[in-house]
């Protein structure tokens, strides 16, 4: 009896360990779609949405030119669309192609082989868009590509000229150690370490120190309208003062739906922010400002950073996050990327103000 008993414990804890297995495996995949042939023409062409991570083959072992995988999408006038595709060969010559729905070709990326390929497109029309990926040399045996599209950069009209970055940045360094609440401007503020991070609102209180003003409502509660953005106690506050991807759409937006409140705000792959890191991210971004991560599988924005430095070749930032050894200030942006974040993520640059 002792011995059945064994036998069907080990059972027992295989059967969960199985179970969980699946159900993690599942979840973890959840924001994949995979190319279906044959997507060989504009006609046939896979059916996308933006934010799907696809993935694909080119099959073509003697002739990959044969093989061509064709995508359609709708886009809407106006927006700035933004296409990753990663290369998962080094030896594979991949180029991506972008057609409107007049099938005639508006944009292209065509980097040597084993490179990614980005484009950047502001649409002019609405209408289905066509995204055709073929291989210049080589195939992919079993090693997938992968693209998504992202539509978020924007110019608003919101030049917020009486933002303090001193102030901000000020702000940032001296509070970037872990407290149990912080002061600004007269207001006291808790700390949500141990409630899913206080990456947020610490990003919301150096905007509040460079005196961005809070947006209220009459909400004696927790406000979930992203048009508001105000802290008065930590049980009557917003959702976008706190929450990552609340804050996003608030700041800016998500999928192009949000307030905007940003001056202005680019998304980028994280591959490309470091490969393009001079011009994109040291170009663009000054002190006070506000970067977010995106993870690629489910499009959320999960972290928030604060622009405290800006040198000739790098930028420093401060955070809050969950534990006190998350909490500091003076660290290199370029290092975050490159080591603590994925390359098939994304990354949200907030410029707050024109000035």
């Amino acid at each position: 009896m002792k011995r059945v008993l064994k036998c069907f414990s080990k059972f027992l804890m295989f059967l969960i360990v199985f179970t969980l297995t699946i159900w993690y495996n599942e979840i973890a995949k959840a924001g994949e779609v995979y190319e279906q042939e044959n997507n060989n023409s504009f006609s046939t062409a896979n059916t996308i949405n933006f934010g799907d991570f696809v993935k694909g083959l080119i099959y073509q072992s003697t002739n990959p030119s044969q093989d061509k995988d064709y995508f359609k999408i709708y886009f809407r006038a106006g927006d700035i669309v933004a296409i990753s595709f990663i290369n998962a060969h080094e030896l594979v010559d991949y180029n991506i192609y972008l057609y409107n729905s007049s099938q005639n070709l508006v944009a292209s990326s065509t980097n040597p082989k084993g490179k990614n390929e980005f484009i950047q497109y502001t649409v002019p029309s609405s209408g289905n868009y066509y995204i055709l990926v073929s291989s210049a040399y080589g195939h992919s045996g079993s090693h997938y590509y992968s693209l998504q599209l992202m539509r978020s950069s924007y110019n608003s009209g919101n030049t917020n000229t009486s933002y303090n970055r001193t102030a901000a940045k000020n702000y940032a360094i001296d509070n970037a150690t872990y407290k149990n609440s912080y002061t600004c401007r007269g207001i006291t503020f808790a700390n949500f370490a141990n409630y899913g991070g206080d990456c947020t609102n610490f990003a919301s209180q150096v905007l509040f120190a460079g005196y961005m003003d809070m947006i209220y409502s009459t909400s004696s509660g927790i406000e979930g309208n992203v048009n508001y953005w105000f802290y008065r106690t930590s049980t009557n506050r917003t959702t976008t003062w706190t929450g990552a991807n609340y804050f996003r759409q608030h700041w800016g937006n998500l999928d192009g739906a949000g307030r905007n409140r940003a001056y202005q705000m680019r998304i980028y792959p994280v591959w490309y922010a470091l490969e393009r890191y001079s011009s994109v991210v040291l170009g663009f971004l000054k002190e006070g400002d506000i970067v977010q991560h995106v993870r690629y599988d489910n499009c959320e924005a999960y972290h928030s950073q604060v622009i405290v430095s800006k040198t000739a070749t790098d930028l420093l930032y401060a955070q809050h996050s969950t534990t006190p050894e998350y909490f500091y200030s003076g660290r290199s942006f370029r290092e975050y990327l490159n080591k603590d974040t994925l390359p098939m993520n994304w990354v949200i640059l907030y410029r707050i103000s024109s000035n």
